[in-house]
């Protein structure tokens, strides 16, 4: 999917379709970003299985192992690892990679922090559009609550450690943008991001079939969500008046004081001063 690039990278994608027709290649009809592009693909795909990969990523080569296990199992969600590379040809090492399957993607975020980018997973084409999943418009941290969402309402969900995914990082890459108007709404939608799990979770608390489970799933993410966004204040080099406004905000959501369920050690450590800092001057 091409979201109106000027880098040649259309001529080139149009190139490799012509000589292999198992490539189609489309454009957006203006940029829109990565939320709404790979909304797009969805919407052109016809293959049992979506997986995304960013301009400047790509996949490792032994990728179609993972294909046994995808027709195995037939998860809604599929989740894999990522490795960091900064060259083309990297091949991971070699090593025992471990298989786990779980009844629902809820039981997996009830117990396991992970990494919420669309790119380290398959989703099942029909298990997203049967529950109409989309990514939020135009912003960033769209993976976040699109990922959330998708493993609450999973049922099989395949884990592995088995490295599919090539990162390449890059010090142009849009996350690593320092211009302050690109970090402040990186910020802002990131709070929003928070605010669309939330009101996901206020939602399913609401529904007369609520699944404990689910509900009790996003509230573990909501948790350590709301710790990121904080991290991310300090980050950013936010002032004490600005971080204290935004974390009013989150108390006024029910985001803040954090739970005080033991989720790890490293939450464990790290609630307790949020909610000290809270109460003291939020």
């Amino acid at each position: 999917m091409d979201d109106c690039s000027t880098d040649g990278s259309l001529d080139i994608a149009g190139e490799m379709a012509a000589s292999d027709m198992r490539f189609k290649v489309f454009s957006m009809p203006r940029n829109s970003g990565a939320g709404d592009a790979r909304q797009a693909a969805i919407e052109k795909s016809s293959g049992e299985f979506i997986g995304f990969v960013d301009a400047d990523d790509y996949l490792f080569q032994n990728l179609s192992y993972c294909f046994s296990y995808l027709l195995k199992y037939t998860p809604d969600i599929c989740s894999f690892q990522m490795c960091e590379v900064n060259r083309a040809g990297v091949i991971p090492r070699s090593f025992n990679y471990k298989w786990e399957v779980y009844g629902s993607g809820a039981e997996y975020m009830s117990k396991n922090n992970f990494m919420g980018t669309a790119w380290r997973h398959f989703f099942s084409r029909s298990f997203l559009n049967i529950h109409g999943l989309v990514f939020a418009e135009s912003c960033f941290h769209e993976d976040e609550d699109f990922v959330a969402k998708a493993y609450c309402l999973a049922s099989t969900t395949l884990i592995t450690d088995y490295p599919v995914y090539a990162y390449f990082r890059s010090s142009s890459s849009i996350i690593h943008e320092r211009a302050l108007q690109v970090r402040l709404k990186r910020l802002n939608d990131f709070q929003g991001m928070i605010s669309r799990v939330r009101n996901l979770l206020c939602s399913l608390e609401s529904d007369e079939k609520i699944i404990p489970m689910q509900v009790k799933a996003l509230r573990r993410r909501l948790n350590f969500l709301t710790i990121d966004y904080i991290r991310q204040m300090r980050r950013n080099k936010r002032g004490v008046r600005e971080i204290n406004h935004r974390m009013s905000i989150l108390k006024a959501e029910g985001l803040l004081p954090l739970s005080d369920e033991w989720y790890s050690w490293k939450y464990g450590l790290v609630y307790p001063v949020v909610n000290a800092y809270t109460r003291l001057f939020i």
